[in-house]
């Protein structure tokens, strides 16, 4: 029997160490990208046999499941097929990767949906860092005009001294920024959220000042070979303050990874134009899995 109960801020330290035992660098298998988003989806959780299964409702889907992470992933998704058929509900996974899906479709005949708006851009840590070759031309040619045109510049890391600036800029950001949409709206609560409680989230982050005034900030963490850039939020007004942004928290954070995981775009055209300039090496496509037969 499966006793899910809600996910809280509380409980990081109880499932951030299975997310090591990922089998890809999705965001979803990070703190950032569940707790962050838990009430968004209404996140529940259990442990069973040292195997972390969550539980989601995910739009008009309805309840789904993670792919569980751990070292009975096997059984676990037996145990999901026994909750489904007990509760009389259909067994969907959710953001599942290739090597996800490959747990899954060892048990069940599956149908396969690429959830395209929610596959993550993941990139050559060195290259967010050099920024090399023509491709970048664009990249640093914003870079440069900042530095240029800003010449009062300078980076701090986020610590608890400087913690209430950000979020002055968060507000003003919020004013400025507005988009009608309900993602957007829920990422400023929860990157407001985690301003507050970083105690608990214990991400790492980087602000950006001009002449003492915070233009941009990033925050993320990491997870085995990969940083995962789960906010980041600029000034557009100060031309090159993304780029600037983005390209020092790669400098600063992943010189001991390889890759950088920039996220999905959430079906934003514009996030999906940004995160294609940046040129990923990767992709990396979560799907809709919906069991069509089986017996639990």
């Amino acid at each position: 029997m499966l006793n899910f109960k809600p996910l809280t801020m509380n409980d990081i330290e109880i499932v951030r160490p299975y997310f090591i035992l990922s089998r890809s660098n999705n965001c979803d298998n990070t703190v950032g990208g569940s707790v962050m988003w838990r009430d968004f989806f209404n996140t529940q959780y259990c442990i069973v046999d040292r195997t972390l299964i969550f539980k989601v409702n995910f739009f008009d889907r309805g309840e789904c499941f993670t792919v569980p992470i751990g070292e009975a992933v096997g059984h676990a998704i037996d145990l999901i097929c026994k909750h489904c058929s007990e509760n009389n509900i259909p067994i969907q996974f959710v953001a599942a990767t290739e090597r996800d899906t490959t747990c899954v479709e060892k048990k069940f005949d599956v149908e396969k949906i690429v959830m395209q708006e929610w596959s993550d851009y993941v990139y050559e840590a060195q290259d967010l860092i050099n920024l090399s070759g023509r491709k970048y031309h664009g990249q640093k040619n914003h870079i440069n005009y900042f530095k240029k045109t800003f010449i009062n510049y300078r980076y701090e890391e986020i610590n608890d001294d400087n913690v209430k600036e950000v979020k002055e800029f968060l507000i003003d950001f919020s004013k400025t920024e507005s988009k009608d949409s309900i993602i957007f709206e829920e990422e400023l609560k929860k990157t407001a959220e985690v301003l507050d409680n970083n105690d608990k989230y214990k991400f790492f982050g980087l602000m950006l000042k001009v002449d003492d005034k915070i233009v941009a900030f990033s925050m993320g963490e990491k997870v085995k070979n990969t940083l995962f850039a789960h906010i980041e939020k600029a000034n557009k007004s100060y031309r090159g303050s993304y780029p600037m942004i983005m390209n020092e928290f790669a400098r600063r954070f992943a010189s001991d990874v390889k890759y950088i995981n920039r996220e999905e775009n959430a079906g934003d055209k514009g996030l999906e134009n940004s995160k294609l300039q940046y040129h990923p090496c990767t992709i990396l496509n979560k799907h809709f899995l919906s069991v069509r037969c089986h017996r639990c």
